[in-house]
């Protein structure tokens, strides 16, 4: 009798899995969706460490007075001078700007002339409520000069950590196909958005938690900079049965997070390494789980602990932490994430120069704001170790000095380039960071280099670009030599 119960159990469940897995959408909510979800077309000119290039993505309109079009930080960017353009359900086009891009979570706000929306088109609405395991979804892609596809599918993790990106919540959905829907939503039954769809294969997409651009919106609409704090710690989720097979966390400590966070899901934030020149550098060490935040018991949901530090009024913070089997408190300050924005970018030489952000000092280990280029041109003037490219030439070279005199920012080696062109010949001094060698040998040491450089007038000339926070543009001018 008891095995007929499990049976009858198993099956209903099952049963009703899979109907809430597969939900018919209304057709009226698949249709107002198509028509909110835009191609984004990104015309670079220049970057500062991608690959200059054309892309297209997708973008959702959200807000039709205010001329708001949601979409990844991926699509846009990171830190180009690009033009933008918005294709809409029936062929129109228009022009648009950027007008904010988060420097740790992947979207990005583009707007354009309200007037130029299509009257049939209604702006979605961003849910409020946090997505739930095993529910019903779809996405929308729209291709440019295409028509929109749908997507459905269904949530299976609501707190997934991925590598390839700043540490930021997002969730996982079960999906056919690939639907190549990045910069799109992720929306309910009800039409709403309830993750921006941020990147995904043959069988799933990843949504980013949207109360990172809750928060964003609401400082924009007063005519704001999103406030965004950090300690610079890198953090990921980790199993608690880990936690307490290897780390040696008591019984009682395991019940009390445990009763605390019912739906962890066995999850804890951990330190997985931290960003160097930050306060999390020299005080947290990779392994380091976060217990607590100013006295309050941490979870394993990353946004609650990015909004934590969000609207904290104090300059320094106590974390109480976890590391080799005992609790310790540390007290770190937090530091303004926009501080570290790309603002200005030179080309000198056939070259990009710039003061790196948190997303480019963590691929190579250096401290935020630090001189460097990633990207030249075939003809540069810069003999330094590169991979090739038919267009351009990539690159990973931190600048120490020309002609002797050391450089650490942008605002000296403008002072100084009327002098390098004029004197023609002069000597530069960089540290490498492409591993070098021939066939199966490889060097990965960093090593500091000196090389000559002869100046080439047929090259563009000098120039710096600065961005325009009240025009929403890059604006280049010439460097007078």
């Amino acid at each position: 009798m008891r095995y007929i119960k499990s049976v009858v159990l198993g099956v209903f469940l099952s049963v009703h899995f899979i109907c809430y897995g597969k939900a018919k959408f209304k057709p009226s909510v698949i249709e107002n969706a198509k028509r909110s979800v835009v191609s984004v077309d990104t015309r670079a000119a220049l970057t500062a460490y991608t690959p200059p290039r054309e892309s297209y993505g997708n973008g959702v309109v959200i807000d039709k007075a205010a001329g708001y079009i949601l979409t990844s930080g991926f699509t846009v960017g990171p830190v180009i001078v690009a033009d933008y353009t918005i294709g809409f359900f029936n062929g129109i086009e228009a022009p648009a700007k950027l007008i904010y891009y988060d420097t740790w979570a992947d979207f990005a706000l583009l707007q354009i002339d309200p007037s130029l929306f299509p009257k049939e088109v209604q702006a979605v609405k961003l849910s409020n409520t946090n997505p739930l395991l095993g529910q019903s979804v779809f996405t929308i892609a729209k291709e440019k000069n295409k028509k929109a596809i749908d997507y459905p599918g269904s949530i299976d993790d609501t707190n997934y950590s991925i590598e390839w990106t700043m540490p930021q919540h997002f969730i996982r959905v079960s999906i056919p196909s690939k639907s190549g829907a990045s910069g799109s939503l992720i929306f309910n039954e009800a039409g709403e958005g309830i993750a921006l769809n941020c990147a995904g294969s043959d069988t799933m997409d990843i949504g980013l938690h949207l109360n990172y651009v809750h928060h964003a919106l609401a400082a924009l609409k007063a005519k704001k900079l999103p406030v965004r704090k950090h300690i610079g710690a890198l953090l990921t989720t980790y199993s608690l049965d880990d936690v307490v097979r290897y780390d040696h966390l008591s019984a009682a400590s395991q019940k009390t997070y445990c009763t605390k966070f019912p739906n962890a899901k066995n999850k804890i934030l951990q330190v997985d390494s931290t960003l160097k020149g930050t306060p999390a550098h020299l005080r947290l060490l990779p392994g380091d789980l976060i217990w607590a935040l100013n006295g309050q018991l941490v979870g394993p949901n990353l946004v609650d602990f990015d909004w934590a530090l969000n609207k904290s009024s104090k300059d320094q913070l106590l974390l109480t932490i976890f590391r080799n089997g005992s609790f310790h408190e540390v007290t770190i300050p937090c530091y303004d994430l926009n501080s570290h924005r790309i603002a200005k970018i030179v080309q000198f030489g056939g070259i990009t120069f710039f003061e790196t952000d948190d997303m480019c000092s963590t691929l190579v280990g250096l401290s935020p704001k630090t001189l460097v280029a990633c990207i030249a041109e075939p003809n540069t003037i810069f003999k330094v170790p590169a991979f090739p490219n038919d267009r351009f030439k990539i690159l990973a070279m931190r600048l120490l000095a020309m002609n002797g005199q050391p450089i650490q920012s942008l605002d000296v080696l403008i002072e100084l380039i009327p002098q390098l062109v004029h004197q023609k010949y002069f000597t530069v001094e960089y540290i490498n960071y492409i591993p070098l060698g021939h066939g199966m040998w490889r060097k990965f040491v960093h090593n500091r280099y000196k090389g000559n450089v002869e100046y080439d007038p047929n090259l563009a000339p000098p120039k710096v670009w600065a961005w325009d926070a009240i025009h929403l543009e890059w604006k280049g001018q010439e460097i007078v030599l």
